[in-house]
């Protein structure tokens, strides 16, 4: 797996995710199904305290969709759907935090996130899957 730093454009919108009120129109589960996603945490990322799922329009703004822990545990396969981007917030990426505070980021384009909404329901073109992981600016 690649582990890339956090952009510097996106490292602020990331570190003020929880601060920031949301601007665009999207909504967790809005809309019909579009695409799956699979998340691969990192190996020795530790046990996931904070999982959530964000818009973002591909350069460096980004807006809270869905949190996705429930109870506490971590599923790293879901159903996407069509709400949950909109025209100014295409692109989809993961936020993982784990039990010492540490935050990951991985990010599908909005070509990517277009690409899996267009393809056949079933077919692996139709899943996202979020591997490459770049660390957050707030660890450093």
């Amino acid at each position: 797996m690649t582990i890339l730093r956090i952009a510097p454009a996106l490292a602020l919108p990331v570190a003020l995710l929880m601060g920031a009120p949301a601007s665009a129109t999207t909504s967790c589960s809005a809309g019909q199904y579009a695409a799956d996603a699979l998340v691969v945490p990192l190996e020795d990322f530790g046990t996931i305290t904070e999982a959530v799922q964000l818009a973002w329009d591909g350069v460096d703004s980004i807006t809270p969709v869905c949190d996705l822990l429930t109870d506490t545990d971590f599923h790293n396969t879901w159903s996407l759907f069509s709400g949950e981007v909109d025209e100014d917030h295409p692109g989809i990426c993961i936020v993982l935090m784990n039990e010492a505070g540490e935050e990951w980021v991985s990010c599908q384009t909005p070509t990517a996130v277009n690409a899996a909404f267009a393809a056949e329901p079933g077919d692996d073109a139709a899943i996202l899957v979020f591997e490459t992981w770049e660390e957050s600016e707030s660890n450093q």
